[in-house]
């Protein structure tokens, strides 16, 4: 079970990745940001732990990094993230789907507002919810 949430997590920060690249260059708010939000808002719902102790929400950023490192191109994190969805349809309630999208927007926010490209993938993440 906890490798399929490893998954989850990871998939969410391509999607966060996803929408910190679209304009081309993942910023330190957007990175900062996204940290925060996992800190503040994902960790505390979360109560497992990988074998390591850490707690698996901070998989989000480790997904994040992941493709920020590997400089992978926004479309190809988002298609990762849909995958991602597809295989764990289940875990996107309608609660951990508001929240998603409320740290999506966050991130999208943190570097002068929303750029055009970030508009374009929070309305493909809303097709990809309904």
């Amino acid at each position: 079970m906890e490798d399929s949430k490893e998954q989850l997590y990871a998939g969410l920060g391509y999607l966060f990745y996803s929408i910190a690249a679209s304009d081309g260059h993942v910023s330190t708010a957007e990175a900062a940001k996204l940290k925060k939000l996992v800190r503040d808002h994902w960790a505390p719902l979360e109560r497992h732990l990988d074998d390591a102790g850490t707690d698996l929400a901070y998989y989000i950023e480790i997904g994040f990094d992941h493709a920020n490192d590997s400089r992978m191109n926004h479309d190809e994190a988002f298609q990762r993230f849909k995958e991602t969805h597809v295989r764990n349809k289940e875990a996107f309630d309608a609660s951990t789907q508001h929240l998603v999208t409320r740290t999506a927007k966050a991130v999208a926010d943190a570097f002068g507002g929303q750029s055009q490209q970030e508009r374009r993938i929070l309305e493909r993440l809303k097709e990809v919810f309904l």
